[in-house]
């Protein structure tokens, strides 16, 4: 049970650090072959649709703990339920952002589902699914810190945030 729960807690880290070994893999690959004289067209657009799920999904992985570049000059100054203010106004424009990123991901993916990318032959909507899965991530983890703000001294603060599952 605390394996799976282990599993669970750490999925998206899990995740983009398969994608990024992917990318590393196909990267290393392709210069080998170079060396030998030879062309393996497919490694570039694996390493760049490996890339594309790496910066995704590390993005909700980074949220998820709370350790996004911050510029934190108001709220020092602010008082503590200014902070609390400002954490929501913040939080409200991010979830505004994420659900764009849902609906437009979405769209895009159900548009190029039926495309076959140039050298891989897997549908593109494959490369696209990395948008509204991590825009529904994000959105999760918003909203988990926007309840964590009001219900708690405060909320989450630029420590490292543990998701209880």
């Amino acid at each position: 049970m605390n394996t799976l729960r282990g599993f669970l807690k750490n999925v998206e880290e899990l995740a983009a650090c398969v994608f990024f070994l992917i990318m590393c893999s196909a990267v290393m690959l392709g210069v080998c072959a170079r060396l030998f004289n030879l062309s393996i067209v497919w490694t570039d657009e694996l390493a760049r649709y490996s890339f594309i799920w790496v910066v995704f999904i590390g993005s909700a992985a980074v949220l998820k703990r709370n350790q996004h570049i911050t510029i934190e000059f108001l709220s020092t100054v602010l008082p503590e339920l200014g902070q609390k203010y400002l954490r929501t106004i913040i939080g409200l424009i991010l979830m505004g952002i994420f659900i764009v990123l849902i609906r437009y991901g979405v769209l895009i993916t159900q548009d190029t589902w039926s495309v076959p990318s140039t050298s891989l032959g897997i549908p593109t909507g494959l490369v696209y699914l990395a948008i509204p899965i991590s825009g529904t991530l994000m959105l999760f983890y918003t909203i988990i810190d926007l309840i964590a703000t009001w219900k708690n001294d405060g909320g989450p603060t630029s420590e490292k945030r543990e998701v209880n599952i």
